[in-house]
């Protein structure tokens, strides 16, 4: 294990001091939020597989989701990071600390997957068209983002970690630009869907689990101590997730009643006539 660059411990190899007595319902709640995140994103990477196609879901929706959800994953280990290095000195205490990033580790997961289920289905729908080549791109400099960032935020809390001014002035920079992409990331989609005015290939179970979790999570990051910039992306989310939530709901549930509704009175309206014309001839 690599010493402790702040020395907060007497014993420099020792981060158990960063720890914080979490109660048994922070605990309970966090372990919720992992189960839900799972069950949450399962239902759209399974609907994907099953219709194997792209249609009413927006690429630019997951391509901003793995610029959020990474970005946020590097805040929280940056923001946390000798809570995490914790873990080789007591697992238990250290894992009630960081549920709220075990959590990130599956949301940035449950984005990352449909991101290439869509490149994939995409190719298979289209081969190589422009679309697919422009979207290449894109995904070709988020990876590039990506492992830029991994080694320097693993890098820099093993030097520097929380008590360096440069290391929190990072730390805040990743919880801007996620907090940025929240704020986008769903546009797209919600535009897309109101267009679309159907649900098409995007799970209205998973968003039906994700809001509420949305809202778990909030709580836990709160009462867990984590600090303004790891939960403020949450808020964001909550708010474009619920809109969107709103709308795949009125199209999912709503829009087929009135369409079948509308169908009944036109189907009376034909038999009144058709009875009023046979009446008029008799």
């Amino acid at each position: 294990m690599h010493p402790d660059p702040c020395r907060k411990c007497q014993d420099p190899y020792d981060y158990s001091c960063y720890l914080i007595d979490i109660n048994v319902m922070t605990i309970l709640m966090g372990v919720v939020l992992i189960i839900g995140s799972f069950l949450s994103f399962t239902p759209q990477i399974i609907k994907l597989f099953k219709l194997k196609n792209t249609e009413g879901l927006s690429f630019q929706m997951l391509h901003l989701a793995q610029y959020n959800q990474w970005s946020l994953l590097v805040n929280f280990f940056m923001s946390q990071f000798p809570q995490v290095m914790s873990c080789g000195n007591t697992f238990w205490k250290c894992f009630a600390n960081i549920t709220p990033q075990i959590n990130s580790i599956l949301c940035f997961l449950g984005f990352f997957i449909p991101f290439l289920q869509y490149l994939y289905y995409q190719f298979r729908e289209q081969g190589y068209s422009k679309s697919l080549q422009q979207n290449l791109i894109c995904a070709l400099v988020f990876f590039i983002y990506m492992f830029v960032t991994l080694p320097g935020f693993i890098l820099s809390g093993l030097f520097y970690s929380v008590c360096d001014s440069t290391f929190k002035t990072f730390t805040f920079i990743f919880a801007f630009i996620s907090m940025c992409c929240a704020c986008v990331q769903w546009i797209p989609q919600i535009i897309k869907t109101y267009k679309l005015k159907a649900v098409g290939s995007f799970s209205v179970m998973g968003q039906c689990i994700n809001v509420p979790g949305q809202v778990i999570s909030l709580i836990t990051l709160i009462m867990s101590n984590n600090g303004w910039t790891t939960w403020i992306t949450n808020i964001a989310q909550l708010i474009m997730q619920s809109v969107l939530l709103v709308l795949l709901l009125r199209y999912q549930c709503c829009e087929p009643y009135k369409s079948a509704n509308k169908q009944l009175q036109e189907k009376e309206k034909i038999e009144s006539d058709a009875l009023l014309k046979e009446n008029d001839e008799q």
